[in-house]
């Protein structure tokens, strides 16, 4: 039998019977914690599952279509893209090293020895050969046979860091979608605002006019004239903040989209109104959005990764085999290289064992087993967050939606104001004063109401992304 042959059937069963060492992973089942339904959940919401682009409940093509440019072209996702090719990449090269590795060299060299050396010593003629040249081909193989796992937990530790990435970009891209949302949604927002604070200006320097015919009949005071001009200044005041609010939401569009800020800008000019959901919003269930939300899956594969890297500190304690080869040809004259004389070969096992690292190798176990303590404390606080970070969002989209409905009852009778006022001033039992007042009232109210649906759909939007946004 070939000295191959002698190693190999061994050296296969050792291979086969080997087991990984370390923990073997099991998921933590933390569902038995979540309630069954959401406790801030009434009839604003449904048990209907979220929607993978949830974004087009708001109903509005221009948030659409920066939604999803976002996602095609924002650096944040570019860079978890790049995260994961380099996740994959070292994934790559831990599996390589389960294969055999096999290498080529060639070598050609002059060597001259030393006459005066002790390989010379006892050579019995008076004039040897000290320099000659020499020419060497051939191979070098190696390769580890897995005994206790420790290429096996590596690999292990190296898929679920990959997932975890992965989830990681599923987690950016829920996080972009809610912010270009938000941001549309407040470049809406603002824009009317600003309309309807223009028409409190309007009001108030129409108002300021009449005040200052009335002073000059004497019928008005020149205090009534100062306070009519402060309402102005007030009014006039509001509209560059609004206006600066919205060049912001912009400016953080461009940058989520990856665009020019004209661009933007064009996407979203003219009137459309704040998208408000009429019908009940789908949440889901507690244990639906656990399996939705990226950052807990990520959680749960760090917490795998963490356990295979105990196993691959384990192995490092136990020895390691590995078969290691060699052979070519070797020859000081070039045409005798590829003679039967010229070939040399080596074949045999390695084995070494770790004898002792003064407690290096137990200290990293410990290490190992405490990262993975706290892997499984972040993975537990990461469920308590996403259930959490959910009632939060509930509670103040339930609410935000009370306080719009208190407004828009609020609004029927400023209306009913205004056209009483305006039936009266017609009819000449008022002055025309009455009538701005009344609506300079009822655009204040329209103000709040405006700033009530931004934080509707704000807060709406903020709710499917502590959901998980339909992310899969």
């Amino acid at each position: 039998m070939r000295p191959l042959g002698r190693f190999l059937p061994w050296l296969l069963w050792l291979a086969l019977a080997g087991c990984a060492a370390g923990p073997d992973y099991r998921a933590p089942d933390f569902r038995s914690r979540l309630p069954a339904r959401y406790d801030n959940a009434d009839g604003s919401v449904s048990p209907t599952a979220v929607p993978d682009d949830w974004w087009r409940i708001f109903e509005d093509p221009a948030l659409d279509r920066l939604v999803r440019l976002a996602l095609d072209k924002s650096p944040d996702l570019a860079t978890a893209d790049a995260n994961i090719r380099l996740a994959r990449a070292t994934l790559a090269m831990v599996a390589g090293g389960r294969t055999p590795q096999l290498n080529a060299g060639g070598r050609i060299g002059h060597d001259q020895l030393s006459r005066n050396s002790e390989g010379f010593a006892n050579i019995p003629f008076p004039d040897p050969k000290t320099g000659f040249s020499d020419y060497r081909a051939g191979f070098d193989a190696s390769w580890e046979v897995d005994l206790f796992g420790h290429t096996a937990r590596e690999m292990e530790a190296a898929r679920a860091r990959l997932g975890g990435v992965e989830e990681q970009r599923r987690d950016v891209a829920l996080r972009v979608a809610a912010e270009v949302a938000r941001n549309a949604i407040d470049c809406r927002a603002w824009q009317l605002r600003i309309d309807n604070a223009g028409a409190m200006l309007g009001n108030s320097r129409e108002i300021l006019r009449l005040t200052r015919l009335q002073e000059a009949a004497g019928l008005a005071s020149e205090s009534d004239v100062a306070q009519a001009q402060n309402s102005m200044h007030g009014a006039a005041a509001v509209v560059p903040s609004l206006q600066a609010e919205r060049q912001a939401a912009l400016a953080a569009l461009a940058v989520l989209v990856d665009q020019p800020l004209d661009e933007i800008a064009a996407e979203l000019h003219g009137y459309a109104p704040i998208p408000v959901l009429l019908e009940p919003a789908p949440v889901g269930l507690p244990a639906e959005m656990l399996r939705r939300r990226p950052d807990v899956r990520m959680a749960e594969r760090q917490l795998a990764a963490a356990s295979a890297d105990i196993g691959v500190a384990i192995a490092e304690q136990y020895p390691r085999l590995t078969l290691i080869g060699s052979g070519g040809w070797d020859s000081i004259t070039p045409g005798a290289l590829s003679e039967q004389a010229s070939r040399f070969w080596s074949l045999g096992p390695q084995l070494s064992l770790p004898l002792f690292s003064g407690g290096r190798l137990q200290a990293q176990v410990d290490s190992r087993a405490a990262a993975r303590d706290g892997a499984l404390a972040g993975y537990r606080k990461a469920v308590l967050a996403a259930l959490s970070d959910t009632e939060t969002a509930l509670i103040r989209y339930r609410r935000e939606r009370e306080r719009l409905n208190e407004l828009d009852e609020a609004r029927k009778a400023r209306l009913r104001q205004v056209e009483l006022a305006d039936q009266r001033y017609r009819v000449g039992e008022t002055a025309i004063l009455e009538l701005i007042d009344a609506r300079q009232q009822l655009a204040g109210l329209e103000d709040q109401r405006l700033a009530s649906q931004q934080a509707l759909a704000g807060n709406l939007a903020a709710l499917f992304k502590s959901l998980g946004g339909g992310f899969k």
